[in-house]
């Protein structure tokens, strides 16, 4: 079964369910099977997110680069083979992979490929809620589809009669398509625009109180919503699946000391976050830059906590908010197995200040009095 996963932009994106999808793992990303193995996990995760059935994998050893194909010609016989093995409809790469390789793999394969910056793209698309959220995730992912517009046209490619030189149907419409998309970027930006003034006025409202700010950041699924309720009694959606949280919510938290402050709960990050939403979402991402105290959570249940914690520092030291005084919170420590607190009694005594918890079944008093002794060292 073929489809073109990039048919129609201006259409609601739903061909990812009730797919049977073969992931793939490139050596570029993990250098052993075994590290490719937690990619994969990740990927399968991402893929499952959108009800995608994950029936098949591989792990391809790429030792030079086929631009034309990513992987060598051999490989690219041998995953034809596994997804057609397994009734596959559907290629996922871990990796990026530029429009070319899309359209070439395509066409040899005979069924889509996508890559992961295209499941991250879509399960954004599913969680929008907010009129903000919506329009930022329009964007991402019509400045990640303007460049594979080619796919929708390429039966249509051949010139057919007319004056010599003349465009054929398909590359109008193509150019249609192009500055159709290319018309409704540039309005979404000046909406999106307009909104970001909206949140300035009342970031500089909430910092004109004198009221200290206070960002929960850390990887997707890690527990930062439900941290949020536990400490000010609310009711963020909360929920054990990747990126439940798109839109940066506020709420007012007494500390034991009796002064009040603002915690925000943010995006959650993960690993190659795709560029365009990095972009679309940097005015959500803008709360950790311009908080007080970054309160990082980490699910330290996961197997590759480190793996998510270096993700986590690299994204706050892109957006230049690394540096500010933060508390590693490592949650779900009553999921934590014997095989994983070698590492995480090590990553403990790293110098990074940190406290174990379990959000759902611990009190957070311990928590807010390590903030609040925080704020008072740093004179707020």
């Amino acid at each position: 079964m073929a489809f073109n996963s990039h048919a129609d932009i201006t259409k609601p994106q739903d061909i990812f369910s009730k797919v049977t999808a073969m992931l793939v793992v490139t050596s570029d990303q993990a250098t052993s099977r075994t590290a490719a193995q937690r990619n994969r996990d990740e990927l399968e995760s991402l893929c499952s997110t959108l009800g995608i059935k994950c029936a098949a994998w591989d792990y391809f050893n790429v030792r030079s680069f086929n631009s034309a194909t990513y992987i060598g010609s051999g490989q690219v016989q041998r995953l034809a083979w596994i997804a057609q093995e397994n009734q596959c409809n559907l290629v996922v790469f871990n990796n990026s992979i530029s429009p070319r390789i899309q359209r070439n793999l395509e066409e040899i394969l005979g069924i889509a490929v996508v890559d992961r910056q295209e499941i991250i793209l879509q399960i954004f698309a599913d969680r929008a809620t907010t009129k903000e959220a919506r329009l930022q995730v329009e964007l991402a992912q019509l400045q990640y589809s303007l460049p594979r517009l080619k796919r929708k046209w390429a039966d249509l490619s051949q010139q057919r009669g007319g004056v010599k030189g003349a465009k054929g149907s398909g590359e109008k419409q193509l150019e249609l398509d192009r500055r159709q998309a290319q018309t409704r970027i540039v309005r979404l930006k000046r909406e999106i625009a307009e909104i970001e003034r909206s949140r300035d006025v009342q970031r500089r409202n909430r910092t004109s109180g004198k009221i200290a700010n206070i960002a929960i950041v850390g990887y997707t699924n890690s527990g930062k919503s439900t941290l949020l309720n536990k400490i000010s009694d609310s009711n963020v959606l909360s929920q054990d699946m990747l990126f439940a949280t798109l839109d940066p919510t506020t709420r007012r938290v007494r500390l034991p000391d009796g002064n009040f402050a603002l915690f925000t709960d943010t995006v959650g990050f993960v690993s190659d976050l795709p560029h365009e939403l990095v972009e679309a979402f940097k005015s959500t991402l803008d709360e950790a830059v311009l908080a007080d105290i970054l309160l990082i959570v980490l699910d330290a249940s996961r197997e590759d906590f480190i793996s998510c914690w270096e993700t986590t520092r690299d994204v706050l030291q892109q957006l230049g908010a690394f540096e500010k005084p933060r508390l590693v919170l490592l949650n779900k420590m009553d999921k934590v197995t014997e095989e994983s607190l070698f590492a995480i009694n090590t990553f403990s005594m790293s110098g990074e200040h940190c406290m174990k918890v379990s959000v759902t079944q611990d009190s957070m008093e311990g928590v807010l009095n390590e903030i609040a002794g925080m704020l008072k060292e740093t004179g707020l």
